[in-house]
């Protein structure tokens, strides 16, 4: 990842994060049910369309922020596990990949399996992405 976008993607999670309720300061999104990140992720794919996103409000902007933080996040942090364990990664992500392709994987996956919205949201960006992108034997 370019240098210019990791600093971009830190200072928006620390803006998130700065600003946000103490519920989220104290459980993190992680925790948080899948609905809670239904809703901020369907935010978040507005962001590539400034049109789009423009008409976003500033709580709508917040939560698309604090979705692809998570998600670039938790594709990073399951990296460097994987790799300070020395083990294999349980999703292959394609050469290249951000948060922003993410978005669209786990909205899809959200909305495909409504019956797990009550579940933490680190599981479901966990499911989500191993199921788009399985590694191959």
């Amino acid at each position: 990842m370019n240098p210019i976008l990791q600093l971009k993607c830190a200072l928006a999670s620390l803006l998130t994060f700065a600003a946000a309720p103490p519920a989220l300061a104290q459980d993190g999104i992680g925790k948080e049910p899948g609905a809670r990140l239904l809703a901020r992720c369907e935010s978040a794919r507005h962001l590539p369309d400034p049109g789009e996103a423009d008409r976003l409000s500033s709580d709508e902007r917040a939560d698309a922020q604090a979705c692809l933080a998570f998600v670039e996040g938790f594709v990073w942090g399951h990296a460097w596990g994987s790799w300070r364990e020395g083990k294999d990664m349980w999703f292959c992500l394609p050469q290249g990949f951000s948060g922003q392709q993410g978005v669209p994987v786990v909205v899809d996956y959200l909305q495909a399996h409504p019956d797990r919205l009550l579940e933490d949201s680190h599981l479901l960006v966990f499911l989500a992405l191993t199921a788009a992108y399985p590694c191959k034997p």
